[in-house]
């Protein structure tokens, strides 16, 4: 079994050639008289091997190869750039509620009970809390 990808393209001609005769003993059809799809594969496998041994077929069988790659890769970034702009959008509105609600607690502590303290210095006039309930 030959190689794809990036080491797919650095084999040489010679490394296709042993790998399709390997293959095609293994595929042909008066190996497998017993397979109705024996013929269609082989005839598949003859027509990559023509691909591969010709040169500018090659070339441009690789670089399809390469930009299939490429957006396969692309549509991965798409998707985990989007993955992480929700899981911090999430993470925003969680905090922004978390600050709501600990702001309405403060309030809502303050406005319970108010309470003015108050000291003096004895001097003169007792205050008692009717007198100090009319200043």
């Amino acid at each position: 079994m030959l190689s794809s990808g990036e080491e797919g393209s650095k084999l040489s001609q010679n490394d296709i050639s042993k790998a399709y005769r390997k293959k095609a003993l293994e595929l042909h059809p008066d190996k497998r008289p017993h397979d109705p799809n024996a013929h269609l594969n082989f005839q598949k496998l003859k027509t990559s091997y023509n691909i591969l041994k010709d040169e500018k077929h090659r070339k441009l069988f690789d670089d399809l190869l390469r930009v299939q790659r490429q957006s396969q890769q692309d549509s991965k970034h798409k998707t985990m750039m989007s993955e992480i702009a929700r899981k911090l959008k999430e993470e925003i509105a969680r905090t922004r509620a978390k600050k709501q609600a600990s702001a309405k607690e403060i309030l809502t502590s303050v406005d319970k009970k108010k309470v003015l303290k108050v000291s003096w210095k004895k001097t003169g006039e007792d205050y008692t809390s009717q007198r100090l309930r009319v200043i």
